[in-house]
């Protein structure tokens, strides 16, 4: 993970990050961190809640650096790798060890780490060590699980499953089943509805003067309305391997805990085959974190199944390579290159009142500026109820850098750029593919 941590940060430095989150993570930090706002609004973070922002943006304040949400994602991914250890060694230290070296190669889980930063990230870490306490029946799992639950609102559906699926474990043992564990595990269900609640009377109530990036959307609502008129997208040959490498990337184990492992992967598969959403099996975003179940289904399925523990090392390896493999194939990462941009985008960046629009991998290195704004990425419905246009903001630059696969085209249908520049923009600067306009 230490490795994974230089390489993004090369990336980062060298403006060939690819997606944008972590410009607009760093818009957010940098605008709580230097305007007064509500007590409630800390709780909101890129358009999501969550109860554990504070935490993030404590660290923010501490390092003062642009990188530091990347760094905190990246210490709790790092640190899920022990906790999978212990729960394998569980069954036998070398089964402990085989998952964990699985979950260290698995592109879809490090790509978290390398292509930006998210809350979702941080995920695994208190979803493992949710499973790691349940196992050892502490009491301690309730306050894991909340954890859990805090990290975003997206989240709270995959504890709110997971403790489902654990439920369903428990009972499966009959007359082994602890029913101790069974009223923590029913206590912690409701927990879960009480959090899913709470989000969604917060995205409803919370009513802030703030920049459109700011705003908290209604998750659920916006389920809702998905849920009314779903995509139009098409589950290919290549989304089915992916969504094959979501069960199985973590070996066969998981077929014998079968039904639990299902529920475990409810809300991914939901957002898959109902939603349609196929972000959520492109094994470098964030979305492919909400997979997490596939690996708590295969420890589980290593604690029950009689299988040989060398046999149960030999197929986690087998598969972890596999899905490694297919994606060095599949998927390439840019290769880190060093170029003088960071002088050019200088120029511009002369005071902390000059206003910029720029790509989001560039916005990250004008993070002590307060109004610096990515191009909108959503839908035309989003801007009706925001109540406001695509054209809300007119920025003194606006800042293009060619070389970047952005998530968002720059001349996408939602937006063109282009289209909102013509007869308002001169250029300013151009330069191996740098383009810099100012407003006329």
């Amino acid at each position: 993970m230490l490795f994974w941590d230089v390489y993004a940060y090369i990336r980062y430095a060298n403006f060939v990050s690819t997606y944008f989150d972590i410009g607009l993570a760093d818009y957010n930090l940098y605008y709580y961190a230097t305007q007064h706002i509500s007590a409630l609004q800390f709780f909101v973070f890129m358009n999501h809640l969550s109860f554990f922002f504070p935490i993030v943006f404590a660290f923010y304040k501490l390092v003062g650096n642009p990188f530091s949400f990347i760094w905190l994602q990246n210490f709790f991914m790092a640190f899920t790798a022990p906790i999978i250890y212990m729960i394998g060694r569980l069954r036998e230290k070398r089964v402990g060890f085989a998952f964990a070296i699985a979950y260290l190669i698995n592109p879809a889980l490090w790509g978290l780490g390398v292509f930006d930063a998210h809350l979702e990230g941080i995920l695994p870490f208190f979803y493992m060590l949710s499973l790691y306490l349940y196992l050892k029946k502490s009491g301690f799992f309730v306050i894991s699980f909340i954890l859990l639950l805090s990290i975003i609102d997206t989240g709270a559906a995959l504890a709110l499953f997971f403790a489902i699926g654990l439920i369903i474990y428990e009972l499966l043992k009959r007359k082994n089943s602890d029913k101790k564990m069974l009223k923590l595990l029913f206590a912690s269900l409701l927990i879960a509805i009480i959090f899913i609640a709470a989000y969604w009377l917060l995205s409803i109530s919370i009513k802030a003067d703030v920049p459109p990036q700011l705003r908290v959307m209604n998750f659920f609502g916006e389920q809702q309305n998905v849920l009314a008129k779903p995509t139009t997208n098409t589950i290919g040959i290549a989304a089915l391997f992916w969504l094959a490498m979501g069960f199985f990337s973590f070996g066969i184990t998981s077929i014998f805990a079968l039904l639990p492992s299902i529920f475990f992967l409810a809300p991914w598969l939901a957002e898959i085959f109902v939603v349609r959403n196929i972000l959520f099996i492109t094994p470098y975003m964030q979305y492919f974190a909400y997979a997490i179940g596939g690996l708590a289904g295969a420890l589980l399925g290593s604690q029950t199944t009689r299988l040989n523990p060398k046999l149960i090392e030999v197929n986690v390896y087998f598969f972890a390579v596999l899905f490694l493999i297919s994606f060095i194939i599949l998927y390439h990462f840019p290769s880190p290159f060093s170029n003088a941009k960071v002088a050019n985008i200088g120029i511009v960046a002369n005071s902390v009142n000059t206003s910029i629009m720029a790509q989001g991998s560039i916005t990250p290195h004008l993070y002590n500026m307060l109004y610096v704004e990515n191009p909108p990425d959503e839908k035309p419905m989003w801007f009706e109820k925001l109540n406001y246009t695509t054209f809300w903001f007119k920025p003194e630059y606006i800042i293009i850098d060619r070389n970047l696969g952005d998530y968002l085209p720059m001349n996408s249908s939602e937006f063109n750029v282009y289209a909102y520049m013509h007869n308002n923009y001169t250029p300013y600067l151009s330069e191996n593919g740098l383009e810099i306009y100012k407003k006329v």
